[in-house]
């Protein structure tokens, strides 16, 4: 009877495992027989018990055993109890002597210590008790109960909540005396002992009944570095295999905590613990066997706003401490890289890499960079480390995707920065309400101007940026915890287009400035020249008109008597009292009577000998018509 019971659970438990339908009371051991017998000849220091253990612990909804008590003339007892997965044992003990009782068994601390919650004086011989354990959720332990036989039905007699938390491993029944009970070091067989002859009492399992609740949980399994589903993934718990599942399929498990192992060829296994306590989901991610890290607390969903700056933070976390030494970090692909740090320090790249020593635990690390256009963007990330003699290279490639939003406002910027006032406007396009703070840093981050405006929906609102000098600055723009940022650039509104010009002796030269006026107003300068052989400082004023550019010329004459060959003259632009522009011209003295091709000079010899050499090619293309 033993072997075909233990047929009997095995199919069970396939069909429990393998099943798609969930059920709300899955029948896991049901036996009626009355094959559970226990019988005595003495009262001695041995106990005779019998058990069957689960393939792998189970959270039972219900226990039920009924019991047919007789043959009780002598003092001892007899017991069926069930196995926590703590080890301890609880159940119903009864008596058989001068109390003649039933107890419900409570164990608490070791396998021969125990609490009553419960007792009921047996029935007459030959009456049906019901001993049932039922598991509260509510208050997560199992209720113990007695009820009791009487005119063909059950009446409870007493209940108790048990110290009973666990899973169940194992149910088994006995009989001893002595104070041994429970405890398998006594036992001297792993079968029923049945005395035929002097039997002194006797007890009989009349009904065994075990249900749990099975529920579907589905397994999203999927290759860590790729995203990609897995196939042929085996599933584990203990040494039991639950069974071997694909990316989006599923396994019946009964209700209560599963430590789950992960296994396939070619990959680190993992392992994961789950409570089931309805249909649910679990996601797996399983990293090839070539790669030493795991990247962990990573951003499943990457947004960002246009032109804001975005830090990617995550733990990089060694599968294996044998093959993280000398460990680099490349990353292709991503543009405007701002900072990398590990363990809140900033690393700086060597040829393109960012080294990250030896690591034996989890490291976190993170990425700064600036999100560009709209749209969908990627990079990739890779960690590169070897074992401890540098034989064999590791390589842990993540691919990371990222969405740029549009910002919730529209910007409209100046087509060119100038020095002084230019107008930023700002429309909000969101249909929210929300404060705008405008900061100008200079080129070291120092803050320059700033101004805020609480935007209503849909409103437009324009800024007044008063830029303080030309050069390079940082336009912030923050709202709600985020940060766009653009590049401002101030070009200079003169420059020098003559920097070097060489001259002859008596002739004449032409400083060349080029002005611009991004401003919708007439701009007024003085152009002052001066020093080097000049007799007397140069000025000239002249007028550029709005939104226009153009270049100026400020000629002068050079002396025939000069000491050197080489002058520098200062050119100064004032805007009413204050300059605004200085810089110098390197001026070289030539003795040639020719004119220069090449170094921007001028002179009125040049003009001249132009002129005489144009009268004679025209005499002698007369000549030769007339020939």
């Amino acid at each position: 009877m033993r072997k075909a019971l233990s047929l009997v659970l095995g199919l069970l438990v396939l069909l429990t495992v393998f099943s798609n339908t969930v059920k709300a009371e899955n029948i896991y051991l049901e036996h009626f027989d009355g094959s559970f017998s226990f019988s005595r000849t003495s009262v001695d220091a041995y106990l005779y018990y019998d058990q069957i253990s689960f393939p792998s612990p189970i959270r039972a909804e219900l226990i039920e055993f009924y019991l047919v008590q007789f043959d009780v003339p002598s003092e001892g007892w007899q017991y069926i109890y069930i196995v926590g997965e703590d080890g301890y044992k609880y159940g119903i003990r009864t008596w058989a002597g001068s109390s003649n009782t039933i107890e419900i068994q409570n164990r608490t601390s070791d396998l021969k210590s125990y609490s009553t919650l419960a007792t009921l004086t047996a029935p007459a011989e030959g009456s049906k008790v019901l001993f049932r354990l039922e598991w509260d959720n509510n208050v997560g332990a199992y209720i113990a109960s007695i009820y009791v036989e009487e005119n063909g039905s059950f009446t409870l007699f007493d209940q108790a909540q048990t110290s009973l938390t666990t899973k169940l491993s194992a149910i088994g029944w006995g009989i001893g005396g002595n104070n041994k009970d429970l405890n398998p070091a006594y036992s001297v067989s792993n079968s029923i002992l049945t005395y035929t002859s002097g039997a002194a009492w006797h007890i009989e399992v009349d009904y065994v009944k075990i249900a749990v609740n099975d529920y579907n949980v589905l397994f999203n399994l999927k290759d860590a570095l790729t995203g990609q589903g897995l196939t042929g993934v085996t599933v584990k718990e203990g040494n039991t295999t639950l069974g071997t599942i694909s990316d989006g399929e599923s396994l019946t498990l009964s209700r209560g905590t599963h430590n789950l192992t992960f296994e396939k060829s070619g990959y680190w296994s993992v392992t994961k613990t789950i409570d089931v306590q309805s249909d649910m989901s679990v996601s797996i991610e399983m990293y090839p066997s070539d790669t030493a890290f795991k990247f962990l607390n990573f951003p499943s969903d990457i947004q960002v706003y246009e032109n804001t700056i975005y830090e990617l933070t995550f733990t990089i976390s060694p599968i294996t401490t044998d093959a993280t030494y000398n460990t680099y970090l490349s990353i292709s692909g991503l543009n405007n890289l701002l900072e990398v740090k590990k363990a809140g320090q900033a690393i700086s790249p060597e040829s393109g890499k960012y080294y990250l020593g030896d690591i034996s635990s989890p490291v976190q690390v993170s990425i700064k960079f600036k999100a560009g256009a709209v749209g969908q963007h990627g990079f990739t990330l890779s960690v590169e480390s070897h074992d401890a003699i540098m034989s064999k290279t590791y390589t842990t490639t993540k691919s990371v995707t990222y969405t740029v939003e549009p910002l919730p406002f529209s910007v409209q910027v100046p087509s060119e920065w100038q020095v002084g006032t230019n107008t930023l406007r700002i429309s909000e396009s969101s249909g929210q309400s929300y404060l705008i703070t405008a900061v100008l840093k200079d080129s070291s981050g120092n803050e320059v101007w700033s101004d805020s405006h609480a935007f209503s929906p849909y409103e437009a609102y324009s800024f007044s940026v008063n830029v303080p000098s030309e050069g390079s600055y940082t336009l912030e723009l923050q709202w709600n915890g985020q940060v766009a940022t653009y590049d401002v650039i101030v070009n200079p509104a003169i420059t020098l287009t003559t920097k070097t010009l060489t001259v002859q002796k008596g002739g004449e030269g032409t400083i060349v400035l080029h002005f611009k006026n991004p401003s919708s107003d007439v701009q007024y300068y003085t152009i002052k020249v001066s020093g080097g052989f000049l007799p007397s400082e140069i000025n000239q004023s002249i007028s550029v008109g709005p939104l226009t550019e153009k270049d100026v010329s400020i000629s002068f004459a050079v002396p025939e008597e000069l000491t050197y060959d080489a002058y520098e003259l200062q050119v100064q632009v004032l805007q009413g009292n204050t300059t605004v522009f200085s810089d110098k011209v390197a001026v070289s003295i030539s003795d040639s009577g020719g004119f220069t091709l090449f170094g921007g000079s001028s002179s009125g010899n040049t003009w001249l000998w132009l002129g005489v050499g144009g009268l004679g090619l025209l005499a002698l293309v007369g000549l030769a018509r007339r020939r």
